[in-house]
């Protein structure tokens, strides 16, 4: 009976292990997502300040019209640059806690491993004692 149990709780802790295993992985399939976003975004930062910094014509004489265009086009890339500035600063939070809950997947599967390997080594002993006790009782006879 001692064996049987141990085969349930067996069962279990590896049922655990593997729900902790496969939420690890899509967590850092999300994280990896996350951090392909922040690259992209931050590429578009970039270009937004570069195209902002281009309207800029320093030591250039231009037209009242012209002025006007550039100053509302550096106007409106200012402003989808605070967009974009606010987009990764949410993902690099939401990387932060990605990487917190693989960390904490990481903790608890490295526990049921050990769980596990403990269940394995008592049902090596249980299975060694019947095996004991069986050539006891036959000596006997």
């Amino acid at each position: 009976i001692r064996v049987i149990d141990l085969m349930a709780k067996y069962k279990i802790f590896d049922l655990i292990y593997r729900q902790g295993k496969n939420k690890k992985l899509k967590t850092q399939f999300e994280l990896c997502s996350v951090n392909e976003n922040i690259d992209k975004i931050r590429k578009l930062e970039n270009d937004l300040t570069f195209n902002i910094e281009e309207t800029v014509e320093l030591g250039v004489v231009q037209s009242g019209h012209r002025a006007l265009i550039n100053s509302k086009l550096r106007e409106k890339m200012i402003s989808q640059k605070e967009i974009v500035e606010n987009r990764i600063e949410f993902l690099t939070k939401e990387k932060i806690h990605l990487q917190k809950l693989v960390s904490n997947y990481e903790r608890k599967n490295k526990k049921m491993i050990e769980k596990l390997n403990d269940l394995k080594i008592e049902e090596f002993r249980e299975k060694e004692l019947k095996k004991i006790d069986r050539n006891i009782f036959f000596r006997k006879k």
